[in-house]
This record gives structure tokens, C-alpha cells and sequence, in this order.
């Protein structure tokens, strides 16, 4: 359980936390970030400590973090928890599929830390927050009534990784819940963590830029698309550095094109010949009509 993190993103109010830190102790989890919290010093908070019950030393343990990029930054899988699907993000899986999937991972050597992340109470997740990242776990409630407290949610999700470790445990030659999503799957590379493929993604746009690809002036929805592009085929360590390279490539040939049209303009000037000017490469995508 301790390869397994708890993320709250901007919680309201610090009990919510206390209970969170409560529900995860229950289960065996004993790893939270808390991001942008309104009560910064939560820890001493009197409803934190209170619904923290017999879990004040890991509410006390619980660390901070300026931003979810930071919470995530060396996990390897980062799933989102809600109930909403967003724009450019994952498709929503079950707990139980969830858990089977991150097991496996680990067992396999793939994945070292795996976050679950959880958005603030009002308005869960942001767009921008379910970009970042790879999986999405949605709870089965009745449609009619889904709504759930935070450290509702937290308790049932942390139940159904403890579930699938005991699972796993037991049987260990009984297939993860996962198996029926993703299939049996041969030892691989490490996958890359959150910050190298958030290196990656500014790399690749500073290389489309160079190139005359994106406009960085109008970007339309070519990097949410590339994002979730990532976020599906789930990079390994190696692909980044190969994609990078390739990256760094486009940004040197681009820079020699620059400078070579640059030169033939100041000799063409110099004598007073003509200037054929070089047309750029349309920024976006090249079919007709598109939105990217």
C-alpha cells in the first residue's frame, strides 16, 4: 500500500482532511499531499484533528504542495477521481478496474508510485487538472443520488485498493481486475514520471513553434490533444528521451533554416538581388477545416 499516494487538490475545509487522513488509515495508505489548502496550517486544525480520530500522526505527516504538477511529480501513474469526464481527459474506469491496473503495473516494475487525485469539494476537478492525468476512476452511485463527500469517496477508493491487494495476496495466480481491460502484459521499461513527461510536452511545443507549426499566438487545441494522445499510450522512459531528441532535432534545423535565410537575404541585399522569401509551414494542423 505504500506505493499508492492520495492527492487533495485545494480543499476547503481542513475536517474534510482530517476525515480523508482517517479513511486512509483504515486501509493501510499512509502517503498524502495536500494542494493549495485553504487552511494552510491544517495539521493543527481543531475539526481536522477532531475527524482525524486515532490518525493524528499521519494528519500530521500529511505534506503540502504549491501545485498538482508538484504532488505528482515522481508518479509514474496518476489517476483522477470523479465523477465528471472532462474535455481531453481519460475515460472513466471503475475502482475496482482501477486497482487491478495499478497492481499490475506494480508488479510488473513499470510503475514504482501511483496518485490518485481528488478535486476540491465544490467543483471536483478542473480541465485542466484532469489533463494532467493518465486515468480517470468514476464510483458506480445510484444516477438518481451520486453525490459523495470527500472522504466518502477517499474511503471507497482506498477500500478497493486494499481489496485488490488482499486479492492479489490470497491468489496470487487469480488475474487482476485489470486484466480484462488492458490484457496480460510482458514486464516492460519503466514508465516515465509526471515531470518528465511535463518536460516532454514543453520540449515538443517549443519545437512546433520552431518549426512554424503552432502559433503560439493562437494554439487552438494542438497541445490538449497531444497531452491526452500521451496520457493514452502511457510513454515509457525511453520514448521520452527518443521523442526529445527528435524534438531537439527539429529545433536545430530550424534554427539552421533561420540562419541560412537570414544570410542569403543580407548577400541578396548587398547586391541588390531580389529576395525570393521562404514560406512558413501552416501553424496547425494541415487538413482543411480543422480545429486543432
Amino acid at each position: 500500500m505504500a506505493a499508492f499516494r492520495f492527492v487533495l487538490v485545494a480543499p476547503s475545509h481542513a475536517g474534510n482532511i482530517g476525515s480523508v487522513v482517517r479513511a486512509m488509515m483504515t486501509m493501510g495508505l499512509d502517503d498524502l499531499v495536500v494542494v493549495k489548502p485553504k487552511e494552510a496550517d491544517f495539521a493543527n486544525h481543531p475539526q481536522a484533528r477532531a475527524l482525524a480520530s486515532g490518525a493524528r500522526e499521519l494528519l500530521a505527516r500529511a505534506r503540502r504542495a504549491a501545485s498538482l504538477q508538484e504532488a505528482v511529480a515522481d508518479c509514474q501513474l496518476v489517476v483522477a477521481v470523479s465523477a465528471n469526464p472532462r474535455e481531453f481527459g481519460p475515460s472513466p474506469r471503475t475502482p475496482a478496474e482501477i486497482a487491478g491496473l495499478a497492481l499490475q503495473e506494480l508488479h510488473q516494475g513499470s510503475v514504482q508510485k501511483v496518485a490518485l487525485v481528488f478535486g476540491t469539494e465544490r467543483t471536483g476537478l478542473s480541465i485542466h487538472e484532469m489533463a494532467l492525468c493518465q486515468q480517470m476512476v468514476s464510483i458506480p452511485a445510484d444516477p438518481d443520488y451520486s453525490s459523495l463527500n470527500l472522504s466518502q469517496a477517499a474511503q471507497i477508493i482506498a477500500f478497493s485498493l486494499r481489496q485488490q491487494v488482499m486479492l492479489s495476496q490470497a491468489q496470487p495466480g487469480v488475474p487482476s481486475a485489470a486484466a480484462g481491460v488492458e490484457g496480460e502484459a510482458a514486464a516492460r521499461e519503466t514508465y516515465a514520471d509526471h515531470a518528465a513527461i511535463e518536460r516532454l510536452h514543453t520540449h515538443v511545443e517549443q519545437a512546433l513553434v520552431a518549426i512554424g507549426y503552432l502559433d503560439p499566438a493562437e494554439p487552438k487545441r494542438l497541445m490538449p490533444r497531444l497531452r491526452r494522445l500521451c496520457a493514452r499510450t502511457r510513454l515509457e522512459v525511453s520514448e521520452v528521451d527518443l521523442l526529445r531528441g527528435i524534438c531537439k532535432q527539429m529545433e536545430k534545423l530550424a534554427a539552421s533554416a533561420a540562419a541560412g535565410a537570414a544570410g542569403a537575404a543580407g548577400a541578396a541585399g548587398a547586391s541588390g538581388a531580389p529576395v525570393t522569401p521562404v514560406t512558413p509551414v501552416t501553424p496547425g494542423c494541415p487538413v482543411a477545416g480543422s480545429d486543432v
